[in-house]
C-alpha cells in the first residue's frame, strides 16, 4: 500500500488496497468533509503507468460516494504535481496492441490490458514480434483497438467531471502533458509560485487526446489555448494566472521546512499550497452541499451545451429537483427571522415560499407579510376566484408566462 510522505496532512480512514495513490479524509478541519487523494509514484514523477490508471478511477468514486465528502483534493508527491504519461508505458502499450489488438480484458481500460500482455512478451523478440505484427494486422481493427485505448483513457479523466463534489488541484512542481488533462477536468486549480505547465504533446507527433484541447479553450479561451498546445511552450506560475488557468498563486513559505522521503524529495511549495487547497475546500465544504453539487452540475452542463436556452431549461430542471431542502429552509428561516407553516389558500406573505402544489395547499417557509391571503391577481377580475367544492372561494394568481419551447 502506498505510504504518505511528509506533507501529506493526517487522514482519517484511508483507503486500503492502493500501491500508487494515497487517499482519504483530512483530519483536523472543523468543517469536515474533505476528501484528499495524491498520486504517490515520485519517482517517476507521478506519470501514469498501468496501475494508475486502473486506481485513480477507482478511489475518485470511493471518495465521493462516501456520506461525508464534499469536496476532493488532488495532489502528487515528491518534486512534480504530475509528469503525464510514463514513456515506458506507452512502449509497453504500443508493443502491445501491434502483438495482441484483443486482449483487452472487461472492467480494465484495454490500455492497461494491452501494456501487461506486452510486459509479459518475451522481451528478446519484442521489437520484431511488434513489427511484423504491424506490418501484417488488420489496419481498421489496429486503428478500432487504438480508438477504444484512447477513449478509455479519456473517461479516467473525465470521472473528474462525474463526481459529484467539486475537485480541487493543488499543483507544485512540473505539470506536464497528461498532468494539464487531469487538471483541466477538475473543477479549481490553484499552484505554488514554482509550478509550472506545458501542453507538450505537439513535441511527442501526437495531439493532445485526454481532455486538454476539449476543456482548455474553455478555461483561458480559444487563443491562448492554441497558443499553449501549438507551441509546447512551458508556462510559469504567474502567466498561468493571468490566463486563468488557475485562480491563485500560493506564495512559498521563507525558510520552511522541507521534507524528504526514499522515493523522491519534497518542496515546501508542495506544503504551502495543500495548505492552501485545504483551506479553500473548507471554505466549499461549508456551503449547502446539494447547492455545491448542483452549482457544479449546472456549470458543466452549460458548458458542454452552450446555447443559453438549454442551460435555463436545465438549470430550472435542476432546482425543481434539488432546490427545496432542509438548509433552504434554514437559510430562509435564519433571514427573515420565521420558521415554516402550513396554510390552506395562503400565500407567501412577507416573501415566504410556498412549497407544494394544489390549490393553495403547501407548506409556507419564511416570516409572514401584513396578509396571509394572496392579492387580486392581475386581471382583477371575479373570474379569477375558484370554488373549492365546500361553498368558499379562494383566490388564484394568473402569471404572464411566455410559452414554453418545446
Amino acid at each position: 500500500m502506498a505510504t504518505p510522505d511528509f506533507d501529506t496532512p493526517k487522514l482519517l480512514n484511508q483507503l486500503k488496497g492502493y500501491k500508487s495513490i494515497v487517499a482519504g479524509h483530512v483530519a483536523g478541519v472543523a468543517q469536515g468533509g474533505i476528501a484528499y487523494l495524491e498520486l504517490a509514484r515520485p519517482h517517476r514523477h507521478n506519470s501514469f503507468h498501468e496501475e494508475l490508471w486502473i486506481e485513480f478511477p477507482k478511489a475518485l468514486q470511493e471518495l465521493d460516494a462516501h456520506p461525508d465528502t464534499r469536496v476532493i483534493v488532488i495532489t502528487g508527491q515528491g518534486r512534480s504535481f504530475c509528469a503525464g504519461i510514463d514513456v515506458a508505458y506507452l512502449q509497453r502499450n504500443f508493443a502491445a496492441m501491434a502483438m495482441a489488438p484483443a486482449t483487452a480484458a472487461p472492467g480494465r481500460p484495454p490500455s492497461a490490458a494491452l501494456a501487461t500482455a506486452a510486459a509479459t512478451a518475451p522481451s528478446a523478440n519484442a521489437d520484431t514480434a511488434a513489427t511484423g505484427a504491424l506490418l501484417g494486422a488488420c489496419p481498421g481493427a489496429q486503428r478500432a483497438v487504438v480508438r477504444r485505448n484512447i477513449m478509455a483513457l479519456q473517461d479516467v479523466f473525465s470521472e473528474l467531471e462525474r463526481c459529484r463534489s467539486p475537485a480541487i488541484a493543488a499543483v507544485h512542481g512540473r505539470c506536464i502533458g497528461g498532468g494539464v488533462d487531469l487538471i483541466t477536468a477538475c473543477d479549481l486549480r490553484i499552484c505554488s509560485e514554482e509550478a509550472t505547465f506545458c501542453v507538450k504533446e505537439v513535441d511527442l507527433a501526437i495531439a493532445a487526446d485526454l481532455g486538454t484541447l476539449q476543456r482548455l479553450p474553455y478555461i483561458v479561451g480559444h487563443g491562448v489555448a492554441m497558443d499553449l498546445a501549438l507551441t509546447a511552450r512551458m508556462v510559469g506560475a504567474a502567466e498561468a494566472h493571468r490566463i486563468g488557468l488557475v485562480s491563485s498563486v500560493v506564495p512559498t513559505v521563507k525558510g520552511a521546512s522541507t521534507g524528504s522521503t526514499s522515493n523522491g524529495s519534497s518542496s515546501n511549495g508542495r506544503s504551502a499550497v495543500i495548505a492552501a487547497a485545504v483551506q479553500l475546500a473548507a471554505a466549499i465544504a461549508s456551503k449547502p452541499q446539494l447547492a455545491a453539487q448542483g452549482t457544479k452540475r449546472v456549470l458543466l452542463h452549460s458548458r458542454d451545451h452552450p446555447l443559453v436556452a438549454g442551460g435555463l431549461d436545465y438549470v430550472a430542471t435542476w432546482n425543481s429537483a434539488q432546490m427545496i431542502s432542509n438548509d433552504l429552509i434554514r437559510v430562509l428561516g435564519s433571514a427573515r427571522g420565521g420558521g415554516t407553516r402550513e396554510g390552506k389558500g395562503e400565500g407567501a406573505g412577507g416573501g415566504g415560499v410556498l412549497i407544494g402544489a394544489g390549490r393553495g395547499i403547501g407548506n409556507r417557509v419564511g416570516g409572514g407579510g401584513e396578509s396571509d391571503r394572496p392579492p387580486a391577481s392581475a386581471s382583477g377580475s371575479a373570474d379569477d376566484r375558484v370554488d373549492d367544492g365546500d361553498g368558499n372561494s379562494t383566490a388564484t394568481v394568473r402569471a404572464s408566462l411566455p410559452r414554453p419551447r418545446l
